[in-house]
């Protein structure tokens, strides 16, 4: 039926998940495309697989038996994989192409690959599973990450591919990036979920390089524009989850005419992923946070006159 659209074939681009079924990442059931590569490199985030453009191979040590399957039997053409201490496997991402064959032959699938190439023409065919779904629920496709504006392009005809189709577009953004470069893709979008991470410039800068009005006024020309743009705003204890910054993000909603606010409570359910991925993780001290004070929050911006909820 699109065969004319050359560009949904032609079009690549790095997608580390598919997942069906969500409920809070936008209006009604939608399905969130995952896209790999962030601008951005927070201590809290929940998919860190999700930061780097590339594919990379982890290894969930919760899973491996230590059988050896993969650094001894050759399986590993590139030599990426070799014995760690207590016979653990260790990958070497300088090495490594992300060929999956380690994948394929671990037999306790504890290997996992991020990331997977695809065009926009395959990712969109996994969309169209469940318009009907979309259809009765008034939900949608959204793009999600990473930053999706990493990967303009991609994102920018899997919105088009989208419309095409009459499924609505949601998309996740951190807004941290050139206007034009976001226009891209939001002119495509129907709801802009933007991450407002930071109310502090110093704060915000030390995770983005990015002076944080450059956020701001992205979020401003969207709405002049015409969009629909949702704040949310993780609250992360000891760093942003105060009410000065709850005082600050009424006053941003407020001025950029923003009517809509959720807060995301800090959470440790992605602190698995760092370790199967060799990273170190900062913030294992820290507690979840009090979905008690977050709610406290969130009356306090509804008493403002925001439309506020916790957890999206």
């Amino acid at each position: 039926m699109f065969l004319d659209n050359k560009e949904e074939f032609e079009t690549y681009g790095t997608v580390f998940n598919i997942e069906n079924y969500h409920i809070n990442d936008g209006a009604g059931i939608r399905t969130n495309v995952f896209l790999k590569g962030c601008n951005l490199w927070c201590q809290w985030c929940c998919n860190p697989e999700s930061q780097k453009l590339a594919c990379q191979v982890a290894i969930h040590k919760n899973l491996c038996v230590v059988c050896g399957v993969c650094y001894t039997s050759g399986v590993c053409a590139q030599g990426a994989i070799s014995k760690g201490e207590g016979g653990a496997p260790l990958v070497d991402s300088a090495k490594c192409v992300a060929c999956g064959a380690c994948v394929e032959k671990c037999p306790n699938e504890a290997i996992e690959l991020y990331g997977k190439r695809m065009s926009v023409a395959e990712a969109i065919a996994e969309v169209e599973k469940d318009k009907q779904y979309y259809i009765q629920s008034g939900g949608g496709m959204t793009i999600s990450g990473g930053e999706p504006c990493v990967q303009p392009e991609f994102a920018r005809q899997l919105a088009r591919a989208a419309r095409r189709r009459y499924i609505h577009v949601a998309m996740e953004t951190a807004a941290a990036v050139p206007f034009e470069q976001l226009w891209s893709v939001a002119e495509f979008v129907d709801e802009l979920l933007v991450d407002v991470k930071f109310t502090d410039p110093e704060k915000f800068k030390t995770i983005s390089g990015v002076p944080l009005e450059t956020v701001k006024e992205n979020i401003r020309e969207l709405v002049r524009r015409g969009k629909y743009v949702k704040m949310r705003c993780p609250l992360i204890p000891g760093l942003n989850a105060d009410e000065a910054h709850i005082d600050k993000l009424v006053a941003w909603a407020k001025e950029l005419c923003v009517e809509d606010v959720d807060l995301l409570p800090f959470h440790q359910l992605g602190k698995y992923k760092y370790a199967s991925l060799g990273y170190g993780y900062e913030l294992n001290e820290l507690r979840d946070m009090d979905k008690a004070v977050a709610q406290r929050y969130r009356d306090k911006m509804i008493a403002a006159g925001l439309c506020a909820d916790v957890g999206g």
